[in-house]
């Protein structure tokens, strides 16, 4: 049976987005083709996947439901990133873009789901951490 509802949370850790990409070099091939060679632009990208996907599995189990979601879902996510001190602002206006922290986050969710394709509603927000940076994340079947 597939589940209804999950929640989970990861803090500690600074979201990263997903998408920006980098230009490094390019690399001959045995053909003599030239390819670029492009990596993603945000340095800590592999460990906050990492963390997101730890905290679903985590949560999974602490819940005792190992299943999936196996139709649509909404996701509700709210960001919370690091204020500098210098900075006076109410909300963080500035990167990363919600649209890429939404992308590094539903990409990190695999266990939960068969595919992030299953998303058909998505509600994103970013606010300035008042403790830990993070992200508390509810995912739940989708009925129209």
């Amino acid at each position: 049976m597939a589940r209804d509802s999950f929640s989970f949370t990861v803090f500690g850790s600074e979201p990263r987005p997903q998408g920006s990409k980098k230009y490094v070099g390019s690399r001959r091939t045995a053909a003599g083709n030239n390819i670029p060679l492009i990596i993603e632009a945000s340095p800590g990208l592999p460990v906050w996947r990492k963390a997101v996907s730890d905290a679903v599995v985590q949560a999974m189990h602490d819940s005792g439901d190992m299943s999936k979601f196996d139709g649509p879902v909404k996701v509700e996510a709210v960001f919370y990133v690091t204020r500098k001190r210098t900075v006076t602002r109410d909300l963080p206006t500035v990167p990363p873009d919600v649209d890429k922290l939404a992308r590094s986050l539903l990409d990190s969710c695999k266990p939960v789901w068969k595919d992030d394709s299953q998303v058909v509603r998505l509600e994103v927000s970013k606010k300035y951490a008042t403790g830990q940076a993070g992200v508390a994340v509810t995912i739940s079947n989708y009925n129209a």
